[in-house]
């Protein structure tokens, strides 16, 4: 079955490259809204042309996460690498038994992408997220996601490719969370109450 679908996956993409003239890249991406398989985050294998995302392939979690660690083949991890391992994110690996058989994944930076959008999970509500607002993140909030990612509205649009390990880094890391749970405005009169001489550089 494994086997089947990953078949009929691939002639899928196959013919989606063929019918857009061409796409140039095939990738992984996630969106922080409910998919057809009801989880909260959408996994898809993105396909793009000219940086434009002509395709959005929704997959299970699982395929999404043996595809991205090289142990079903994929057209957006053609050499079956351990993607989150080439990119530098740590603790998602293929998890084995004693007699080295693959019964599943362990992909810890996945389990707390939700908090991105949420102020609290929306179905155990003693569990706290990253969000200023209750459903989605600030306007503040919302700006630090498109200068780190290119992501403007996380209702709608897909991290993906290069920007989704560095989200995967990103979420591990305590000063980041810091700084995107309390996202505020810049004061625009921090410069001009500065003592006199000192010269704004642009620099943080």
């Amino acid at each position: 079955m494994r086997h089947l679908f990953t078949a009929i996956l691939t002639l899928a993409l196959t013919c989606n490259l063929q019918a857009q003239g061409g796409v140039k890249k095939t990738c992984f991406g996630i969106g922080l809204f409910t998919s057809a398989h009801s989880q909260l985050i959408t996994y898809a294998i993105i396909t793009l042309r000219d940086s434009t995302i002509t395709g959005a392939f929704i997959v299970t979690e699982q395929q999404f996460m043996y595809q991205a660690m090289g142990y079903y083949p994929s057209l957006a991890n053609m050499k079956r690498e351990n993607l989150f391992q080439k990119y530098g994110v740590d603790s998602c690996f293929l998890v084995s038994d004693e007699l080295d058989n693959i019964i599943g994944y362990y992909a810890k930076p996945f389990y707390d992408l939700w908090k991105i959008r949420f102020y609290e999970h929306p179905m155990y509500f003693d569990t706290e997220g990253w969000s200023q607002g209750q459903m989605k993140p600030s306007r503040y909030q919302s700006d630090f996601l498109y200068k780190e990612y290119g992501v403007s509205n996380v209702l709608t649009q897909y991290f993906y490719g290069d920007t989704l390990f560095k989200l995967l880094r990103d979420v591990q890391d305590p000063a980041w969370i810091e700084s995107y749970r309390f996202a505020a405005p810049v004061d625009s009169t921090a410069s001009s109450d500065t003592t006199a001489g000192a010269i704004n550089t642009g620099q943080p």
